[in-house]
């Protein structure tokens, strides 16, 4: 379009004027096409929410569990509860671009059970329970060291592990087990105080449809419910040791940040940071702009950008 338009102007006044009025009408249509496009990214992002994340609460009737704490009974958690907990989870998989459909091992579930009535039974969280413990089993044990444990039940212990809040959980382990790629089943426990997730072992491929990073919270449209205090970022044996994260809205203010100890004992390689942002106050869409300086991935040096565009689904 440009050299054309350079054409009229050598050509005469009438094909500058015809020239201009394509121009302008093209540029309103551009915009026009660029409107439609995020009005239907965000309508996506909340018909996503809608369909995902608010039809798997919790409600009143739901029945977390059929067991007992007293006689040790680890009983089982009924099917709809354990669908709206893999609904859930769906949720956050699908919103950071990840399609892949996670199966229940049922056999793992059972023992994930019995570590879920041994966290309820003694009121704590232990990766590594002693034999001391009330209902202790060996099956429990064994769920327990390979699991995801929170004292939240249900659904909501999905957001319990991607929050991942607390001093000990600066490097969000329990996101990252289950946004990873390659998450392919888990076993499934829960009482109506605690919850536990069998994630750990039987990988399967990476899909060839996974994005290039895993974030969260991902690119484009969000809602404001679900974007915590920690940011992540996450790269199949990356390197992030000289990585530099910067954030700024999209106006060009910067935002202020703090980088957490990076570690690599959870799923894929990942850089975490807590941004000075308070989403509650928020209630227009904002665009973030987030940069990534010197990511190494396969020897290579690469900075990343993306935008993160903040909104609150009740609007």
């Amino acid at each position: 379009m440009r050299f054309s338009s350079y054409l009229t102007i050598i050509f005469g006044g009438f094909l500058l004027v015809s020239s201009c009025e394509k121009n302008d009408t093209s540029i309103e249509n551009e915009e026009q096409l660029s409107i439609n496009i995020e009005e239907s990214a965000r309508n996506s992002a909340l018909q996503l929410y809608q369909d995902y994340y608010l039809a798997s609460a919790n409600s009143s009737s739901d029945i977390s569990w059929t067991g007992n704490e007293p006689s040790c009974t680890p009983g089982s958690v009924p099917q709809d509860t354990k669908d709206k907990i893999l609904l859930r989870l769906d949720y956050y998989r699908k919103a950071a671009g990840l399609n892949n459909v996670i199966q229940e091992n049922t056999n793992k579930s059972q023992k994930a059970q019995e570590a879920a009535l041994m966290m309820h039974a003694n009121g704590a969280l232990e990766h590594f329970p002693p034999n001391s413990w009330k209902c202790y089993t060996e099956d429990g044990s064994d769920a327990a060291a390979n699991s995801l444990l929170t004292s939240i039940d249900g659904a909501s212990a999905i957001d319990s592990y991607i929050r991942d809040h607390g001093a000990s959980n600066g490097p969000v382990g329990h996101r990252r087990w289950l946004l990873w790629p390659r998450l392919q089943e888990m076993g499934i426990g829960n009482t109506n105080r605690y919850n536990a997730l069998w994630v750990i072992g039987n990988a399967g491929p990476r899909p060839q449809d996974a994005p290039e990073f895993v974030a969260w919270p991902p690119q484009g449209y969000i809602p404001k419910q679900v974007t915590f205090p920690r940011w992540s970022f996450s790269i199949h044996n990356a390197d992030f040791t000289q990585t530099n994260v910067k954030m700024k809205y999209k106006n060009g203010s910067t935002i202020s940040l703090e980088t957490e100890e990076l570690s690599n004992s959870f799923g894929d390689r990942t850089i975490v940071w807590a941004p000075n942002i308070n989403t509650s106050t928020i209630d227009s869409d904002t665009i973030v702009e987030v940069t990534l300086e010197n990511v190494v991935v396969n020897e290579i040096s690469n900075d990343y950008t993306y935008e993160v565009i903040i909104f609150d689904a009740r609007n």
